[in-house]
């Protein structure tokens, strides 16, 4: 079916957070460092604050004397040792000190957008140079010291696996292929950047914060902190989101200053982003540098695979990235093969750039993009066809339930058939044929298979309302928040199935704090796994409720009830009363006829319970062809086959599919964050600089399911959200590396652009 959302959102009738800015709402700019790392010797304000039209300028000084606190860490890990990973402190202003080009150092809050950009003009502002780092492995040899506190810039050192079997399978192995594979930082770029407005009411001393959002929950409990303020005197509103990809979950200091600023003026205050404001303020993603290995044994059995990676955190830590950089890359940690042994150590360190968090994936991308590059190495040097390779160490179904060395117990899944089906659909078989025709144009053309896995997570605290109304709709409040995905429809067709009543008759809220008092958010391809077993859990409780109210209005034992078609009915008789009849005759109950069974009518909330971890998996099939004259790639065939699990809409299915195979094709072959290896500034701070994919980059592509159960979800979804996201860039990548395979090419990081490209063909022609 459609979904609901679109012919709104593609009419213009879509609310973003600009067109519900208040019209005397004042303007906010912020003044950021335009130095990587050094000291502020001057800042001077008050010619700023003298011009017209200004009404307030903000420094660290007057947070401080309002008793705003700093940010930290909402998911803070440990060090394999026990003792707790580094964490400077982040202030919403740069106190001292700056830390990344991009920092906020001053907020100017003023009438007209015009009149904030003269305010920004006017402040004065010096900073001391001092050294920078923005490269994590140089900032692992400590040569240039962020903080004074944290030796070696080594925020966090942490590990988990069977480092024993790890070691004993590289100890026996015949064979061991070794390779460091760098997955630079990213811009997170969705089409609506980032944004907020911040009321403060005086008299109550209440806040409200309109913010895109992925959950207005945990931006409630982190602003109420940030603040010094009870969470009861704060609420977020979420309206619609043009996009995400994690980087409008966390709370962020641009989101504290416009709140900070209502209180101090009296005004509504808005700000939004820049496009190119967002290179520099918005967290990145990936960043991670891995020293992997892969131990076979004369067969070419997988017995040990291990990774020392080096996660680049940034200046500071961000809300989850603790979490991201530690178990987020180890949940799918071998994916589908059957590897005995397996062991990640991570060294996080400190650099002089904004802070990275997750990326649609959040680690799990790195991890399967190293292990797919590190199985075509290995069958290279082996002499092992690639597929046979793969084929030979695939969990097989008799195994599962599977309890991985990273202690993930995969639930499902058929692994050989999802292989075999896309090695038909690819018609793999023909490759040598294709090759010799590209060749005969001059073309290079390349080849690859690769398996992935997801394990969907994301936040357990999530609450669902299922409500009856009288006029026979259903209203359903979620937790969950979409960006752009259709969560709408898709919840309102789980419940629709549930009550058994038309789907147009369900209504969907969510964005904001007041309607529920819990609700984690949406991430880790969690709405399926999580909100929509909860939602089907709590329409089933408000039946069960609802049965009751039907017969004391029906005069009959609730026993008596059955449900069906959105009508309670006697048992054997032809009485029945409509869902929305029993939701009109709650309200003519006389209060003193209520007993407990009664409760509160047809309304129900539910807390999400059992297992929240999916293993949404596939197989992908890539085909490239490479310009030797240009370096340009171009995807020619594109084909995959996913387990999704039951698919409950399948056009959004698809729809998220195709979007994260087109980050997917940005990640392998355009996107990176570029630094100034000296002076740390941006090289690639906007749209004229930094690649993004377009339509024409993106081919047709060859899309199949291939279901299977899942023991943890009561409606067999398993979520889709990062699964094309997490196994196309090592297919794609793989696929470019076997065109290039012939020169002698065995290896080369990503992006690979068409410069990067052709300067490896010609060096290797040389």
């Amino acid at each position: 079916m459609h979904r609901f959302e679109d012919a709104r959102l593609l009419t213009g009738g879509g609310r973003y957070v600009e067109d519900v800015r208040p019209a005397d709402a004042l303007v906010m700019r912020v003044l950021r460092s335009p130095s990587a790392h050094g000291r502020i010797s001057a800042l001077a304000v008050e010619d700023a604050r003298a011009l017209p039209g200004v009404v307030a300028v903000l420094t660290a000084a007057e947070l401080t004397d309002l008793g705003v606190g700093p940010m930290t860490a909402l998911s803070p890990a440990a060090n394999s040792d026990g003792s707790p990973m580094a964490e400077p402190r982040r202030p919403v202003l740069a106190e001292g000190e700056v830390k990344y080009v991009g920092q906020p150092v001053a907020a100017v809050f003023a009438r007209t957008e015009a009149e904030a950009e003269d305010a920004l003009e006017a402040i004065l502002l010096d900073i001391d140079e001092m050294d920078s780092v923005t490269d994590p492995e140089r900032a692992f040899d400590g040569t240039v010291q962020l903080w004074p506190q944290v030796p070696g810039n080594v925020a966090i050192d942490w590990d988990k696996g069977n480092r024993t079997e790890t070691e004993a399978g590289f100890a026996k192995a015949a064979h061991v292929v070794e390779l460091t594979v760098r997955h630079p930082r990213v811009a997170i770029q969705p089409i609506e950047t980032r944004g907020c407005i911040g009321i403060h009411d005086a008299d109550t001393g209440h806040y409200t914060l309109t913010t895109p959002s992925q959950g207005v929950m945990s931006l409630k409990g982190a602003m109420a902190t940030y603040l010094g303020v009870a969470s009861e005197k704060m609420r977020v509103v979420t309206e619609d989101v043009g996009g995400s990809f994690a980087v409008k979950i966390w709370p962020y200091p641009e989101q504290i200053l416009v709140l900070v600023g209502s209180r101090v003026t009296g005004r509504p205050v808005a700000w939004q982003s820049s496009r190119t404001e967002s290179f520099i303020c918005d967290a990145m993603g990936r960043g991670r540098v891995d020293r992997a290995a892969l131990a076979l044994d004369p067969e070419g059995r997988f017995l040990a695979f291990k990774i020392d990676a080096l996660a680049d955190i940034g200046a500071y830590w961000n809300a989850v990235s603790p979490s991201i950089v530690t178990g987020g890359a180890v949940r799918t940690f071998g994916h589908c093969y059957r590897i005995p042994g397996m062991h990640y150590r991570v060294r996080g360190v400190f650099t002089n750039a904004m802070t990275t968090d997750a990326y649609r994936g959040a680690g799990k991308p790195e991890s399967g993009g190293t292990l797919e590059r590190l199985i075509d190495v290995a069958a290279e040097r082996l002499g092992i066809d690639r597929m046979d390779l793969r084929r030979r160490n695939l969990i097989t179904p008799d195994l599962l339930p599977y309890t991985t060395a990273m202690n993930e117990t995969i639930d499902g899944g058929d692994f050989p058939n999802i292989f075999a089906r896309i090695h038909e659909i690819s018609e793999a078989e023909g490759i040598g044929r294709r090759k010799a025709d590209s060749a005969r144009v001059g073309r290079l053309r390349g080849f690859a298979i690769g398996t992935h896995m997801h394990a969907t997570g994301g936040s357990v605290a999530e609450r669902s309302e299922v409500r009856a109304l009288p006029d026979g709709s259903v209203l359903v409040r979620t937790g969950t928040q979409d960006s752009g995905q259709g969560h709408r429809t898709a919840l309102a067709m789980v419940a629709a199935e549930t009550l058994e009543i038309p789907v147009e008759r369900i209504r969907v809220e969510q964005g904001d704090s007041d309607f529920l008092t819990k609700g984690g958010g949406t991430g880790g391809s969690n709405l399926m796994p999580i909100a929509a077993n909860t939602v089907h859990r709590t329409a089933r409780h408000m039946l069960d409720k609802a049965k009751q109210v039907a017969g004391h209005l029906l005069e009959a034992a609730p026993a008596d009830i059955e449900y069906g078609l959105g009508d309670f009915r006697i048992v054997g008789t032809d009485r029945r009363i409509s869902l929305g009849d029993v939701a009109a005759g709650w309200d003519t109950i006389p209060p003193e006829q209520y007993d407990g069974d009664l409760g509160a009518g047809c309304v129900a909330q539910l807390d999400f319970e059992g297992l929240h971890t999916t293993f949404p998996n596939g197989s992908y099939a890539v085909e490239v062809e490479v310009d030797p004259d240009t370096g340009q790639v171009r995807i020619d065939r594109f084909s995959g086959v996913d387990d999704l699990g039951r698919v409950i809409n399948e056009q959004t299915a698809l729809g998220q599919l195709h979007g994260g195979i087109g980050q997917a094709i940005g990640e392998a072959l355009m996107e990176a964050m570029v630094h100034d290896p000296e002076s740390g500034q941006v090289l690639s701070g906007s749209l004229m600089d930094y690649a993004l994919p377009r339509a024409d980059d993106v081919p047709m592509l060859n899309l199949h399911w291939a279901p299977t159960d899942s023991p943890n979800s009561l409606i067999g979804a398993k979520g889709v959200g990062e699964v094309s996201s997490i196994g196309a860039p090592g297919v794609i990548v793989n696929a470019v590396l076997d065109a290039l395979h012939p020169l002698g090419v065995e290896h080369l990081d990503i992006p690979l652009t068409p410069e990067k490209v052709w300067r490896a063909i010609h060096s290797a022609r040389a």
